[in-house]
């Protein structure tokens, strides 16, 4: 049967700059609802798996409605709320959600206007950082009437790659290789190879990616290197961390 053109791969992978036959690699999972480009620098979260929570609160609103809009990449809204929607209400309309579904949230507390509302993610979507709830409060009734969303907890993803920055605390400051190919990954954690977290053809589901942990690098074409990576991850052999030449020794 013929291939349809959004079948058709035609993403490289990280091309070394020299000895290609060097080249090793190694496969691990992706947090979620991240996109990287190739080459990007990445380490691996070291800190405890936790769910990511976030609070819904509501002021000032005499009757109406309010939608939430959640996803990364591809999004999704939900059905208009009540203005004093309880936790349950809250949670039905979320779970209705395609990127959500059923298990995958439950909301305490409640009811908006008299207690803020709080939603843990769980299921499908534990233990991943995930998008902030988008709140639409258009159709709210009352003077300065608003839902407002806080972010209490942050995800954690155990195990799985992050893009290096050395300021971070849970462990990806430490870096462990170089991301071979693009990536997207959804609210589950799904890898695709490219830029948005669609899928991949023929109905293929990812869920690691391929990082160089050893080979010879144009630092031209990798982002996030800092002379702290550049040691960590082997030496530079000539140049700079924006023009030369990194050998990474997967030490």
């Amino acid at each position: 049967m013929p291939i349809a053109p959004y079948d058709i791969f035609t993403q490289s992978e990280l091309t070394p700059t020299m000895f290609p036959e060097r080249m090793l690699k190694a496969s691990l999972p992706v947090a979620a609802n991240l996109h990287m480009a190739k080459g990007t620098v990445v380490g691996v979260v070291t800190s405890a798996a936790q769910n990511d929570v976030q609070t819904l609160s509501q002021a000032s609103a005499t009757g109406g409605t309010f939608t939430i809009t959640f996803g990364f990449g591809t999004v999704f809204t939900t059905a208009p709320i009540p203005y004093n929607a309880s936790a349950a209400q809250v949670q039905s309309a979320l779970q209705a959600l395609p990127n959500i579904g059923a298990g995958s949230v439950s909301c305490t507390g409640g009811a908006l206007g008299s207690a803020g509302v709080v939603c843990t993610f769980g299921g499908n979507l534990a233990n991943q950082p995930q998008p902030v709830f988008a709140i639409n409060n258009a159709g709210l009734v009352g003077s300065g009437a608003a839902v407002t969303v806080a972010h209490t907890t942050t995800g954690i993803a155990n195990g799985a790659l992050e893009p290096y920055a050395s300021g971070n605390s849970d462990g990806s400051q430490t870096p462990i290789g170089i991301l071979v190919v693009e990536v997207a990954t959804d609210t589950q954690g799904n890898v695709t190879y490219g830029p948005l977290p669609t899928g991949n053809g023929f109905g293929s589901i990812r869920h690691v990616a391929p990082i160089a942990i050893a080979g010879y690098f144009n630092t031209a074409d990798l982002t996030g290197l800092d002379t702290n990576a550049a040691t960590k991850l082997g030496r530079l052999i000539q140049g700079t961390t924006s023009v030369g030449v990194l050998c990474v020794t997967g030490a």
